[in-house]
């Protein structure tokens, strides 16, 4: 199942939080920087393709 946009975004702020604590496992740093990675990465080409559809929308309706 794809998580949502939303989902995505929220996991990803937890994750900041949790590496910006004093008390983050060093052990953890890793694997949730590289998470986080992917999901900026996937977000950023969620968002492109929004703007790229929507642009799409607009320009025919301007026609």
């Amino acid at each position: 199942m794809t998580e949502t946009y939303s989902q995505m975004l929220a996991e990803l702020q937890k994750i900041v939080d949790s590496v910006s604590r004093d008390d983050c496992p060093v052990d953890d740093l890793e694997k949730k920087v590289q998470r986080a990675g992917v999901l900026i990465k996937t977000l950023r080409e969620r968002l492109k393709k929004t703007e790229i559809s929507v642009s799409e929308m607009l320009t025919e309706i301007d026609g």
